[in-house]
C-alpha cells in the first residue's frame, strides 16, 4: 500500500534537512581539521630542512677540519688558492665550496703602519681622506697613550666613542668605528686581520679587491714573495642539489708553534651567505680537494 502524499513529503524533508546537516558537520570538522593538518605538514617539512642543515653544517665542520689538516701539512698549500679564490667539487647529488685566505696577504690591525692600514680603508670605498683618517683613528685605538702623551688628541668623526689604548683582539672591534658600523663584518675580515702579527702584507696572497688597491700605490709594506704563513681563513659551504639547503662553516686556524703540522681555531669567521657567492665554475672531483679517504667518506654519504 502506498504512502500518503504528506507523510513522503514529510519524509524527504527529513532526508533532506539531515543531508545538509551532514553535509555541514563535514565542513565544520574540515575548517577544523584541516588547518592544523597544513600546520602539522608545515612544521614537518621546516623540521626536517632544519635537520638536513644541521647535517650538512657538521659535513662542511668536518671538511674544513680537513682542509686546516691539509694545509699545515703543506699539501693545502698547493692544493687551494690561498688568496679566497673559490674552489669546488662534486659529489653525488652534494656540491661543496672551499675558499681558503692567507693572512699573510691581509693587513694585520696591530702591526700596519698607518700608510698600509689607509690602503686596507681604501680598499673597502673610502675616499683618500677618509682612509686616511680611519688609519689614524685605529693606530690611535690600538696604541699605548704614552705614544700620543703631550699630543692634542680631538676626536675623531669616523673614529670610536674611546679609543681602548691596547691592542686589537679582533678584527670586530672595526665596527665600532662610527665610519664602519655599517661596514658588513665579512667586508672587513676580508681586508684586516689580527692574526699574521706582521707589519707587510704579501700582495699575490691579498684578495683581488685588495690587490687592485695596493697595486695602485707604492708601499715598503707591500712585497710580492709570500712569506710562510701563520694563519688562514678555512670557509666551507655544502649544497644538496635542488634543495636550496646549505650547511656552512668558516674558522680561522693558526699553526701550532711546536709541532708545525698541527693546529688550532682561533675564532670563528664570518661565512659569507651562500646565496651571495657566485657558481664555481669547473669543479674538480673531491679527491683532489680533501683527498682519498675524505672522498670516500662522502660517496657513503650519498648512498
Amino acid at each position: 500500500m502506498s504512502k500518503r502524499p504528506e507523510i513522503a513529503g514529510h519524509e524527504s524533508a527529513s532526508a533532506g534537512f539531515s543531508l545538509v546537516a551532514v553535509l555541514v558537520f563535514m565542513l565544520i570538522v574540515s575548517a577544523t581539521v584541516v588547518p592544523f593538518a597544513v600546520t602539522a605538514k608545515t612544521r614537518l617539512m621546516i623540521a626536517n630542512n632544519e635537520v638536513e642543515q644541521e647535517r650538512l653544517s657538521l659535513l662542511a665542520e668536518g671538511l674544513g677540519n680537513v682542509v686546516a689538516s691539509e694545509l699545515t701539512g703543506g699539501s693545502g698549500t698547493k692544493t687551494f688558492p690561498l688568496d679566497s679564490t673559490p674552489a669546488a667539487c662534486r659529489s653525488g647529488a652534494f656540491s661543496f665550496d672551499v675558499r681558503v685566505q692567507d693572512h699573510g696577504g691581509l693587513i694585520d690591525l696591530n702591526a700596519a703602519d698607518d700608510h698600509l692600514l689607509a690602503l686596507g680603508f681604501a680598499s673597502l670605498g673610502f675616499e683618500q681622506q677618509t682612509s686616511q683618517a680611519l688609519a689614524e683613528a685605529a693606530m690611535r685605538f690600538r696604541d699605548n697613550a704614552k705614544l700620543f702623551a703631550g699630543q692634542p688628541r680631538p676626536r675623531s668623526s669616523v673614529g670610536p666613542p674611546e679609543d681602548k689604548q691596547a691592542p686589537f683582539e679582533s678584527v670586530s672591534e672595526l665596527q665600532e668605528f662610527s665610519a664602519l658600523a655599517s661596514v658588513p663584518l665579512q667586508s672587513l675580515h676580508a681586508v684586516f686581520t689580527v692574526n699574521s702579527k706582521r707589519g707587510t702584507i704579501s700582495a699575490d696572497h691579498a684578495p683581488n679587491r685588495l690587490r687592485a688597491v695596493l697595486a695602485s700605490g707604492t708601499s715598503a709594506s707591500v712585497v710580492q714573495a709570500a712569506a710562510d704563513a701563520s694563519a688562514y681563513t678555512v670557509d666551507v659551504v655544502v649544497r644538496r642539489d635542488g634543495s636550496g639547503i646549505t650547511g656552512e662553516a668558516g674558522f680561522i686556524i693558526e699553526k701550532s708553534p711546536t709541532n708545525p703540522t698541527a693546529f688550532s681555531r682561533v675564532s670563528r669567521s664570518p661565512v659569507t651567505a651562500a646565496a651571495a657567492l657566485p657558481a664555481v665554475v669547473g669543479a674538480t672531483g673531491c679527491e683532489v680537494l680533501f683527498g682519498t679517504e675524505a672522498a670516500q667518506i662522502l660517496r657513503g654519504w650519498n648512498s
